[in-house]
């Protein structure tokens, strides 16, 4: 870790966030389905909204963060633009195999509660895992997610940083980027993408191919964008 010291300064300051959106998610979670069993049924996971749809979100901004701030700060200290993204790549897993473990966390913990009260624990939208017991499916399907997103929004974001007319023409390849989710977890808010892979019927290996290849595009496009991307430190 003494090696990788900006990997490990991201993480820690990554990780902690995502541990207090989780917490942000189980609240808001709770309160809704409260609302729902109080004004009417409840027939479904609430969490897979957050899960699906909201975290994405999230692991886009860290992917922002993680251009803006630390390869700013690396840069500052003398490193090289190679080193920062050797240790962003271990960076990304890291983040995502830790987004996936608390989000199946919280899977597990509604599931529980569903059936104390005999509620119905069903998925509205699934694809790589159809059941909310499915505990390997879920934390696969929601780490293959984090993980395109977060490099998705690195990569665009670096190419904002290079030139406004690149991060444009990046952004339909940040949207190819993350249309795996659609197979990974259901309903990624692409119609484009929703409606295409909606008619398809691939295994679960070859779903999770499909997102290992986006991860592989992702890493090979940041790369060209950001080993020689002109950053300078900020002046105060």
């Amino acid at each position: 870790m003494s090696r990788w010291p900006m990997m490990r300064i991201m993480l820690t300051a990554h990780v902690w966030f995502a541990l207090i959106a989780w917490l942000v998610f189980v609240v808001v979670a709770a309160l809704v389905t409260v609302g729902i069993a109080i004004w009417g049924h409840v027939d479904q996971s609430v969490w897979h909204y957050l899960a699906t749809q909201v975290s994405r979100w999230l692991a886009v901004g860290l992917g922002f963060d993680a251009i803006s701030t630390y390869l700013r700060m690396h840069i500052a200290h003398g490193r090289t633009r190679h080193d920062f993204l050797r240790q962003f790549w271990v960076y990304t897993v890291g983040l995502a195999t830790a987004f996936g473990v608390l989000l199946t966390i919280g899977y597990l913990v509604e599931r529980g509660v569903y059936a104390l009260v005999g509620w119905p624990h069903k998925l509205q939208a699934a694809a790589l895992f159809d059941s909310t017991g499915d505990v390997l499916g879920i934390f696969g399907g929601l780490t293959l997610m984090m993980l395109l997103w977060t490099i998705a929004g690195a990569m665009v974001h670096a190419a904002f940083t290079r030139n406004v007319l690149l991060g444009v023409l990046t952004i339909p390849v940040g949207l190819l980027l993350i249309s795996p989710t659609e197979l990974l977890v259901g309903a990624n808010g692409v119609p484009i993408f929703r409606d295409t892979v909606a008619s398809w019927d691939l295994s679960t290996v070859a779903s999770a191919g499909i997102a290992v290849a986006g991860v592989a595009v992702g890493c090979a496009a940041t790369w060209g964008i950001v080993r020689d991307i002109p950053m300078r430190p900020r002046v105060t």
